[in-house]
């Protein structure tokens, strides 16, 4: 027989309880109920098949208990952590500046001219985002072959891309 890990006395039956029911967190409750089990003395195997989750859970749970306590049960909801990097609103006003100048603008030559002008390394994401905020979009490598117009879609195809289309 396997030799787990005992449960930290961080708290007692009663204390894991009552977090139990203070939480809203239910992931979190259920990895309660399992360390206030485990605590009692119930087999992993056991509470692994009152909760229907592997026997593997219980024990990364009871590791992580005994590690940090009720909190490192909680529930990761994502998000960007804290303490991530807040891009400064001006960074971006003098990117639109510079791409009012004209020129093909993508997304890497965004970042690029960032990172020359303002010596920042903006992941592509956050610059497509920011970018969208203040009402630009990106130019694709490819132009895409105007609609509904057969006389348009053949001279797309002649030229690569329309230049005197209009609306």
């Amino acid at each position: 027989m396997a030799h787990f890990t005992p449960v930290a006395p961080h708290r007692t039956i009663a204390e894991l309880k009552t977090a139990i029911k203070r939480s809203c967190d239910e992931g979190q409750k259920t990895r309660l109920r399992a360390i206030m089990y485990a605590q009692s003395g119930s087999s992993r195997n056991d509470i692994a098949g009152m909760l229907s989750v592997s026997d593997h859970s219980i024990t990364n749970w009871v590791h992580a208990y005994n590690e940090g306590g009720i909190n490192a049960l909680a529930t990761n909801k994502g998000g960007r952590p804290k303490g991530s990097t807040v891009w400064k609103d001006d960074i971006f006003t003098d990117l639109a500046k510079a791409i009012d100048k004209g020129g093909y603008w993508s997304i890497p030559t965004m970042q690029k001219w960032l990172t020359l002008h303002h010596s920042v390394n903006i992941p592509e994401q956050t610059v497509w985002y920011r970018m969208d905020q203040l009402n630009y979009s990106y130019k694709s490598a490819r132009p895409h072959p105007v609609q509904g117009s057969k006389e348009r879609q053949d001279a797309f195809k002649k030229r690569g891309l329309l230049r005197s289309w209009s609306r």
